[in-house]
């Protein structure tokens, strides 16, 4: 790929990772894997969710229900999901702007 490319591809990565939703996107992941509690959470309702698809259990399903509603209140997630989602939508406008670019070079 050419330098210069490259160069301006670094650009917009480290502009990315100095907005402070990244950074407080990291921040936020880092404590989620710190809180045994809330990884424990995650991975119930993981689980669960494929034991419910193999199965149709409806206790399961009342029991992921209570996890997926008792992970929805923790503030701590809702904030880590709240940046990925800001971080998301700013690779989302960088990338629809490439696409544009391009389709305006090429057409």
């Amino acid at each position: 790929m050419n330098k210069e490319i490259e160069n301006k591809l670094e650009s917009i990565i480290d502009y990315i990772k100095k907005t402070p939703d990244y950074k407080n996107y990291l921040k936020a992941k880092e404590l989620i894997n710190k809180d045994e509690e809330l990884k424990n959470i995650i991975e119930k309702i993981k689980d669960y969710q494929k034991k419910i698809v193999k199965t149709n259990d409806l206790e399961l399903k009342k029991e992921y229900e209570l996890l997926v509603n008792k992970l929805n209140n923790n503030i701590l997630y809702n904030q880590y999901l709240e940046y990925l989602t800001n971080v998301n939508n700013m690779l989302n406008i960088f990338e629809n702007k490439l696409n544009k670019y391009f389709l305006n070079l090429f057409n």
